[in-house]
């Protein structure tokens, strides 16, 4: 729980102060739920959920301060890792602009694969460094994100047009990909099947 912690915090560009805030701003309004709760002024009981959710709070405020412990170890060994890597690229990124210069002239054409599993901080890091009309074609399927357990964010790639804006101010364009060399038919029947309800949901990334 710790290193998730850590690392979710990392990947989401929030410190431990500002969770704090947010947590205890939560908790009161789930006091005052509990309250009209214990009164009986509400028509429908949500007592466990409540309590539930004052305890998470609760246990997340211990981490918190263990978390920052950690931090600071890590910092005195002068160790990182791949979470607090990314939260560094993309403060650097944010904070000094010269360092996209350098980057957008070091590469001229970017390419960004399986850009629906890139986190907050990473796509912070890569619109910073590349945004601005610089040319960038990300490519990636909203409905194969499948790593939301380490910070990914699927609304990077639904949100791309608005990081990654055109140079003149024009549409962003989108291309389908819609051959599959890898499976036959049978196979594409089904997973077509399969992901229908997927694509309701992001009906702007349908094939």
């Amino acid at each position: 729980n710790l290193l998730a912690l850590d690392s979710a915090m990392s990947e989401h560009l929030v410190a431990p102060d500002a969770v704090r805030a947010l947590d205890a701003e939560a908790r009161a309004g789930f006091e005052r739920a509990l309250a009209d709760e214990v009164a009986g002024k509400s028509r429908v009981t949500y007592r466990e959920a409540i309590e539930k959710a004052i305890s998470a709070i609760d246990r997340r405020s211990e981490l918190l301060g263990l978390v920052a412990a950690y931090r600071r170890l890590k910092a005195d060994l002068g160790l990182m890792d791949f979470s607090d890597q990314i939260e560094l690229g993309a403060r650097l990124a944010s904070e000094q602009p010269g360092v996209g210069e350098l980057e957008r002239a070091r590469f001229k054409v970017v390419l960004l694969d399986e850009y629906q599993d890139t986190s907050v901080a990473q796509a912070v890091m890569l619109s910073r460094l590349f945004g601005g009309g610089h040319p960038v074609t990300a490519v990636g399927d909203p409905n194969q994100a499948i790593y939301g357990w380490r910070g990914a964010s699927v609304s990077n790639i639904l949100d791309f047009a608005g990081s990654f804006p055109a140079a003149e101010g024009g549409p962003v364009p989108t291309y389908p990909l819609t051959v599959n060399r890898r499976s036959d038919a049978r196979i594409l029947e089904v997973a077509n099947r399969l992901a229908a309800p997927l694509y309701e949901k992001y009906p702007q990334v349908e094939p």
